[in-house]
């Protein structure tokens, strides 16, 4: 018993880390996932307004509180008038001991920072093998120099090195001590002699505080609000002070301008990345809300990504550029570096089966069903989930077909579009004996408010709305290789793991396989 509570209290202590919940919730939701981490953090993260994607989304208004008794710039990086949290005073750029190319996060929080800087690093090392990749402190100084020569505002501007005076003190009390560097030479090797800072505990807040100083904290307040975006650069929410879009961007291209999207505010193509893609950006919000990323974030000039997968960023990288042709295969690695999921290097197997993506694709329409398609995904057999757990390409679906409904708006398809498949409602391959759903009470089920099924002694009849089976219809069981290609998409967004709809928004529809077998990794 002892050691059953021994484990609880390492696992309340993790999700704290990761979620930065009080220990009373975070016994509550490990309970309600029955003791396992990652499923409570989900559940968790889902509570939370239902909307996780606070890095990437506009910042709540309740992330600005500021106080007029810290200096200006405080307010524009940081949430609180409050001591910078232990997620972001001591974490490292380093491998901290573990795989040399990796860099752990113990906290949640900076994630959006180390992100950029284990890209950047990578994208100099992409190429060899995973045991050869090492987070040294030549790249990473290498990468700090680019990242803050490219935030001046022109190429006379110095750069701003920036540390607290008391070692670790981080409060917004505390005094800056802020070396001006002229010259690119200069920087790199001012930025080497620092390196051990750069890379020790705070040192990620060093390196934000030097790149917004040598941007200019004007500039930087003028390029976060200019494209709708909002400050600070750190907002608050889950009780973790996280990485806005605006910040990543101020990293990767030396702007605070944060559209990382495919199109402007004036719905022209986004080109401002052009130029600025040494590493990529491929995100869960493309999927969520159907905006898609900018086409130079989407095709970098490496093969690095940074992937955001709705509350957390890892990356993901290639040996060599990625084929873009329908079924070409290739080894994607992944690196999380935050528990419970990690710290973890995962080698994938993708089978790009339509191919790649290399542009912004625009919104899908609706168009009405036609009586005979598919009108709706029911559920997954449950089984199948339990004989092929995970694998969801080979289980069957309870599906509604479509019946005329005049009430429903949408537009006719045109007769040029590829017409969506039809099915009889009496094709002997889909049906199942016993219990049956009516249609006509399902569609009905959120005001009648009962969602039970027709009992097996009336198989020819629906008491619930006083008709024949024939004349309401019923639920048809179609395997997932026979459903229409838009509700195979539907049935692979809603069971598969986060990284897969991820990556599908550069490989459509792809097969992602764990090397060694495991499960695939979190993002």
């Amino acid at each position: 018993v002892l050691s059953s509570f021994g484990a609880m209290d390492a696992n309340v202590q993790l999700f704290i880390d990761v979620t930065g919940a009080p220990a009373d919730q975070a016994a509550i939701f490990l309970e309600m996932a029955g003791g396992n981490v990652e499923t409570a953090v989900e559940i968790y993260m889902s509570s939370q307004g239902g909307d996780v994607d606070v890095p990437m989304a506009e910042v709540q208004p309740e992330m600005l509180e500021v106080s007029a008794s810290v200096p200006d710039w405080w307010n524009v990086i940081w949430p609180t008038s409050q001591e910078v949290p232990d997620a972001w005073r001591l974490q490292r750029l380093d491998s901290d001991g573990g795989w040399a190319g990796g860099i752990p996060q113990p906290k949640n929080g900076p994630c959006g920072v180390i992100a950029v800087v284990h890209a950047l690093v990578l994208a100099k090392q992409y190429n060899r093998p995973t045991d050869k990749i090492q987070v040294c402190a030549d790249d990473v100084a290498s990468v700090i120099g680019d990242i803050l020569l490219r935030c001046r505002q022109d190429s006379a501007a110095p750069v701003q090195l920036c540390r607290p005076k008391e070692k670790g003190a981080y409060g917004p009390a505390a005094d800056l001590d802020i070396l001006q560097v002229c010259g690119d030479e200069a920087v790199r090797n001012a930025v080497v002699e620092r390196i051990a800072d750069f890379q020790g505990p705070g040192g990620i807040i060093d390196l934000v505080y030097s790149a917004v100083f040598t941007r200019g904290i004007e500039k930087v307040k003028q390029e976060c609000l200019l494209e709708a975006g909002e400050l600070p650069l750190v907002p608050r929410n889950f009780d973790c002070w996280l990485c806005s879009t605006e910040l990543l961007s101020l990293l990767m291209r030396g702007s605070a301008l944060g559209n990382v999207g495919a199109h402007t505010a004036e719905g022209s193509p986004n080109t401002t990345w052009d130029g600025h893609n040494t590493i990529g950006l491929l995100s869960k919000s493309e999927k969520d809300k159907g905006v898609p990323i900018a086409d130079a974030l989407k095709n970098p000039l490496t093969p690095v990504w940074i992937l955001h997968g709705g509350d957390h960023f890892t990356v993901a990288w290639c040996s060599a550029a990625t084929p873009a042709e329908p079924g070409s295969k290739f080894l994607l690695h992944h690196w999380n570096g935050l528990p419970p999921g990690g710290p973890r290097l995962a080698d994938l197997e993708i089978t790009a089966i339509k191919g790649a993506i290399s542009h912004g694709t625009s919104p899908s329409k609706f168009y009405k069903p036609e009586p005979g398609e598919i009108e709706e995904v029911v559920q997954a057999d449950p089984d199948d989930k339990t004989d092929f757990p995970g694998q969801y390409r080979k289980w069957r679906y309870e599906v509604m077909l479509a019946f005329d409904r005049p009430d429903l708006q949408g537009e006719q398809r045109p007769v040029d579009a590829l017409p969506e498949p039809k099915f009889q409602q009496e094709d002997p391959r889909y049906q199942r004996p016993g219990a049956w759903r009516c249609c006509l009470c399902y569609d009905r089920r959120f005001k009648t408010m009962d969602f039970s099924l027709v009992p097996a002694d009336s198989p020819d009849w629906c008491q619930k709305c006083s008709r024949s089976r024939k004349e309401c219809g019923w639920s048809l069981w179609i395997p997932f290789a026979e459903l229409p290609p838009k509700r195979q998409a539907w049935c692979m967004s809603q069971y598969a793991k986060k990284i897969e709809p991820l990556l599908w928004t550069k490989w459509p529809e792809a097969e992602i396989l764990e090397v060694s077998g495991r499960e695939l990794p979190d993002c």
